[in-house]
């Protein structure tokens, strides 16, 4: 069934009912009037017929011969014909036509009304005189009807005027109440339609999120029922927006700590479409979270294993764990899973929940403390294990004699020193962790040139032991906001070890350039390279490790510590720089020390 809209509802019933209505009166009125101009002229006539049956009763007993020039006379000088009939029905005479050659008249409706006593009246066309007439037959003799009837008639043209001219009258006058009923029936239709249509545009505009736009009525002069509504649209929209910022901000409470959790957070539907996949799972799995979003679990995540655990948990319906190693995306990582049941509000099960923790770096970084512990226990073992078996053969007689007491001290000392460095590169360590994890560096602008000419003259006697010649190739005026005693620290362990394991007579080089990036940033590059044996590609991953050596035995006997590099490192990071290194075995290294400019 087709709707249609309520205005022309109302606007096509009120108009046809007012129309109806006139047009039922108009009728009924004309008819009424119709009915009271034949009943005036039948009065009428029957007036004059009471006039006449005196005269005509006494010339149809006196002088009959005389009732056709009589007739004639009357019916001319009223305008009316006037008929005179006998019991039989027989014409005795007529005022406009001649009586034998007139048909019987004992059949005429008025004609039988006035053989029977009363005062018949009939409006019918005329075939005599070929005009609708009004006829009105009243008895001669009221003793004896039957003996004579008088009958007058007259056109009923002037009737028939009247009654269009008012008829028309009516029509105009129904045409033009009609018009102003149906102006006011639009009025009255707008006027209860534009209030509900003014809803009805509120009512969408809510539908489609627009809750905090009130519905305001343009006429206060409304139905109470409308107004009722339209408040009662205006609460709910009230409690429609309260509800959607209430649960907006629920939703995005929930979607802060979904995405912030640093372990993944993967979600699947019983059909094995992702539902929902968290930051950190995207991050993990290398994946868009939001585009992967309805796809197919084999589309997205392809290793066997995991997708082997996935499956098992929509199966189950209990909770379940594992650990897994996987290979993802070229790299080794270890994973620990827990799925649980996951269910709507009405406690439909939907698909699985899968927390996943990252036990990757965890175990790196126990690796690395098991390395760390183990080398530092290694490091400060020999030099003690050293100072120990000397002191124990001095005390064992190696006292007495003075040469090899001598010798045996110059090794202890040697040994401690070399504990005392690595318990000062330890502690040195630990403070550059510590101020940089606290924020508690300085950092201001410092010219490059005077920090790298510090660090040549505090490595001068070094490089002079060696004959190793060290040149500076760096702008006077560029510029870089450090820490100076850090920076001077780290290059100074760069140039140890550069001077350390270059040939002699082999020139060592220092550059600080101003440089800029891929992305457009401005970085102070500062190298430092030598001509020494290199470094072998196996080793320039873990070279900046602490305690990491390529060469073991040389690296002791040079004297180094093994946390050299890892301090530089570590004051890369202090700046938001870094330290890297390029080397080939058999044409030296280039280490190269970035920092923003």
């Amino acid at each position: 069934m087709k709707n249609i809209r309520l205005f022309w509802q109302i606007f096509l019933a009120v108009l046809l009912i007012v129309t109806c209505s006139i047009a039922a009166v108009s009728l009924y009125g004309s008819a009424m009037i119709r009915s009271f101009y034949y009943q005036q002229m039948r009065e009428d006539i029957g007036d004059r017929a009471l006039l006449l049956r005196p005269h005509i009763v006494q010339l149809l007993e006196h002088n009959a011969n005389g009732l056709q020039t009589f007739c004639r006379q009357a019916g001319r000088a009223a305008s009316t014909r006037i008929t005179v009939i006998n019991g039989k029905g027989k014409v005795l005479a007529d005022s406009n036509e001649d009586p034998a050659r007139m048909d019987n008249h004992g059949s005429r409706p008025e004609i039988k009304v006035a053989y029977s006593g009363d005062t018949g009246s009939s409006l019918r066309f005329s075939k005599t005189l070929s005009r609708r007439m009004l006829y009105v037959a009243m008895p001669l003799y009221t003793n004896h009807p039957l003996q004579g009837v008088l009958r007058l008639s007259v056109p009923a043209t002037a009737l028939d005027a009247v009654l269009a001219d008012i008829r028309k009258k009516i029509i105009l006058g129904t045409l033009s109440v009609a018009l102003l009923a149906a102006w006011l029936s639009y009025l009255l239709a707008r006027r209860i339609s534009a209030p509900l249509e003014q809803m009805q545009r509120g009512a969408e505009k809510l539908s489609a999120g627009e809750t905090g736009n009130p519905i305001i009525l343009g006429d206060d002069y409304v139905a109470r029922e409308i107004a009722d509504l339209g408040q009662a649209l205006n609460t709910m929209g009230r409690q429609i927006h309260s509800r959607i910022m209430m649960i907006s901000q629920q939703r995005n409470e929930l979607e802060a700590v979904f995405s912030s959790m640093t372990d993944g957070v993967l979600a699947i539907g019983a059909d094995h479409k992702i539902i929902r996949v968290n930051r950190a799972a995207a991050t993990l799995f290398l994946i868009d979270g939001k585009g992967v979003q309805g796809k197919p679990l084999e589309g997205v995540i392809r290793n066997r294993l995991l997708q082997g655990f996935l499956s098992a948990a929509l199966e189950s319906d209990n909770q379940i764990k594992k650990d897994l190693n996987l290979m993802e995306g070229g790299r080794e990582m270890s994973l620990r899973l827990h799925a649980v049941p996951l269910f709507d509000g009405e406690g439909k099960r939907l698909g699985s929940l899968v927390i996943i923790n990252n036990l990757t770096r965890i175990n790196q970084l126990e690796n690395i403390r098991q390395d760390f512990v183990a080398n530092v226990s290694h490091e400060l073992k020999t030099p003690v294990t050293a100072i120990r078996g000397y002191v124990e053969t001095l005390l064992d007689g190696a006292m007495e004699d003075g040469t090899s007491a001598e010798k045996f001290l110059r090794i202890i000392e040697r040994q401690s020193r070399r504990l005392d460095a690595i318990v000062d590169d330890l502690l040195t360590l630990a403070r550059i962790e510590d101020r940089f994890k606290n924020h508690n560096i300085a950092l201001e602008q410092k010219k490059i040139r005077p920090v790298l000419e510090a660090v040549v003259q505090d490595c001068t006697p070094q490089a002079e032991q060696k004959k190793v010649p060290v040149h500076i190739e760096c702008d006077p005026a560029l510029t870089a906001n450090v820490n100076a005693a850090m920076l001077e620290q780290g290059i100074i362990n760069l140039l140890t070890n550069a001077i350390k394991y270059s040939p002699e007579g082999k020139e060592i080089l220092i550059q600080a350039a101003l440089e800029t990036n891929a992305s457009g940033k401005d970085l102070i590059k500062i190298r430092i390279c030598d001509q020494g044996p290199g470094i072998g590609q196996e080793h320039l991953e873990r070279i900046f490790e602490r305690f990491y050596r390529c060469d073991k035995a040389r690296s002791r006997e040079s004297g180094g510590t093994g946390l050299g590099l890892a301090i530089v490192k570590h004051i890369a990071q202090c700046h938001d720089g870094t330290v890297d290194v390029d080397s080939r075995v058999g044409s030296g290294a280039t280490f190269t020390l970035t920092i923003p400019a």
